[in-house]
């Protein structure tokens, strides 16, 4: 007989078990809060039940390495913690909490820098490379005695390589790695793989499962873990978002869009009858509306919003 699947926990009652776990890392609990938590916790059924899963939840984030999840959650900022603890209760409240490790939500926040929608960051770090990472971007930094380490676990990254005499400058990514040898390039998640724009120095792009090799300043590649593509010219205007604009040159505007929609929450996406109109322009990624304003006064195209999070561009009628 196939065992019956047990009923989802209310959101409300994951919220509250989360808060309790918050305070029990925070720290030793005192008489009054663990009797009330002991009042909480025998009140309802699932009140116990949403504990329990939180306490396996618990057990596997105890296998993760020493910059571990728990860890994060534990001595990050307040704000920090308490997102990370909400998104434990989307989770659990899914019924993934126990693959929680290895989920791309998870992974994205407890990564080690991380920006949000419409945000760009520039990091300095200790060997002196310049380190910036575009819109919606993590990336978990490992620096030790044999090398530099730096995970690009979504999003893109610019960086300009310090110099290092012994330890390789190594971005890894899901397809594989990235060894820099006195750069500056970009690294982006692309079409299910990896995209690499160098702009100087030279690059060992090393496939998890197809043969390596070099680029030179000025070349692009493709690659997944399988396989790589050809190498093309690289592109000089796309990572002016590090410098807070958007730079089209003959560019077809549903890739244009595509790019703007990284850099503006909700979901805004371009009308395939007018995708491939070619777009010249400096853009600033200060003000999306005035982006999209601007497009309707350059091109034949209007912008339909049902509301701010939701937009279309669209053919002119």
């Amino acid at each position: 007989m196939r065992a019956q699947r047990e009923a989802p926990i209310a959101p409300a009652i994951v919220e509250q078990a989360s808060e309790w776990l918050m305070l029990h890392w925070g720290g030793e609990l005192d008489a009054e809060q663990r009797q009330a938590f002991a009042r909480w916790k025998t009140a309802h059924p699932d009140h116990h039940r949403a504990w329990a899963r939180l306490q396996q939840l618990q057990q596997t984030l105890s296998g993760v390495p020493a910059e571990s999840a728990r860890a994060v959650l534990r001595d990050a900022p307040d704000q920090q913690r308490r997102a990370a603890l909400k998104l434990l209760g989307v989770l659990l409240v899914a019924g993934g909490g126990y693959a929680v490790q290895g989920s791309q939500p998870w992974r994205n926040a407890m990564a080690g820098e991380r920006t949000a929608v419409g945000e760009v960051r520039h990091l300095t770090l200790a060997d002196g490379t310049r380190l910036d990472l575009n819109s919606d971007t993590a990336v978990d930094l490992r620096y030790s005695a044999r090398e530099r380490r730096i995970t690009l676990i979504s999003g893109e990254i610019l960086l300009n390589s310090g110099h290092d005499a012994t330890r390789p400058l190594i971005v890894e990514t899901q397809a594989g790695d990235i060894q820099a040898l006195g750069t500056r390039f970009a690294v982006r998640d692309a079409q299910g793989g990896t995209r690499v724009d160098l702009y100087e120095g030279q690059l060992h792009v090393r496939p998890q499962h197809a043969a390596a090799q070099y680029l030179n300043a000025g070349d692009s590649l493709w690659f997944n873990a399988a396989q790589t593509g050809a190498v093309r010219a690289a592109d000089l205007n796309a990572s002016t978002w590090s410098q807070g604009r958007l730079t089209a040159e003959r560019q077809p505007l549903g890739q244009f869009i595509a790019d703007l929609a990284r850099h503006r929450p909700g979901w805004l996406r371009c009308d395939a009858a007018v995708a491939g109109l070619l777009l010249t322009g400096v853009f600033p990624l200060d003000d999306s509306d005035a982006i999209l304003a601007a497009l309707e006064q350059s091109l034949p195209v209007r912008v339909e919003a049902v509301t701010r999070y939701w937009v279309t561009v669209k053919a002119r009628g």
